[in-house]
């Protein structure tokens, strides 16, 4: 007999700190798009974690640093292997980042140089140094990024803090990329209650 090795699971619920009118958002349809790319991710992220032996997915953690607001859209967690992913969606274009910034075009947008994802790496870091969990892994965070409809191209985007990546390839590269283990109980128990 064969004996399988148990899914990961999802804890929490994507979006969730975008339900609402959030101040951070210049509209209410902003805030929708951007709940629409958490919940998009989440499908992505919570199929890879249903499967036997797939990782353990965190949705909607807050960044364990004093005064912070901003919070981490996912966690994926395989073995002691940890990536932090941002949900974007943006409007469709050729993005690419060159020496004073990223643009669209000839449109330069500021947004996408924002650099939450390694404020979120130094904390976590701190935090799970400070845990009883074994020793751990932050990979490079990754952005999935969806387009708000149409096509957009983002090869020659290079955000300093993470890897872009095509939200509808999301799943394939983090099949590639992660470990093929069960997340590590004692890192998910350090990180559930960041959980929202």
């Amino acid at each position: 007999m064969v004996t399988r090795a148990p899914s990961g699971g999802s804890v929490g619920r994507a979006g969730s700190s975008l339900e609402g009118a959030p101040a951070w958002a210049s509209s209410g349809g902003a805030s929708a798009a951007g709940r629409s790319g958490e919940l998009r991710t989440a499908a992505a992220l919570d199929e890879l974690a249903s499967r036997p032996g797939g990782p353990t997915v965190l949705h909607d953690l807050r960044i364990p640093i004093r005064g912070f607001r901003a919070n981490i859209d996912h966690v994926v967690i395989a073995g002691t292997t940890i990536i932090l992913i941002d949900s974007k969606v943006w409007r469709p274009g050729f993005y690419w980042t060159g020496r004073r910034g990223t643009w669209r075009g000839f449109d330069r947008v500021e947004h996408a140089d924002r650099r939450t994802l390694d404020a979120a790496r130094t904390g976590l870091g701190a935090l799970l140094r400070n845990q009883r969990v074994p020793p751990t892994t932050i990979a490079r965070s990754m952005l999935a990024i969806w387009p708000s409809h149409g096509r957009l191209f983002t090869a020659l985007y290079r955000p300093t803090d993470a890897r872009a990546v095509p939200g509808p390839r999301l799943s394939r590269v983090l099949a590639r990329t992660l470990p093929r283990e069960s997340a590590h109980p004692a890192i998910v128990a350090a990180l559930r209650p960041l959980v929202r």
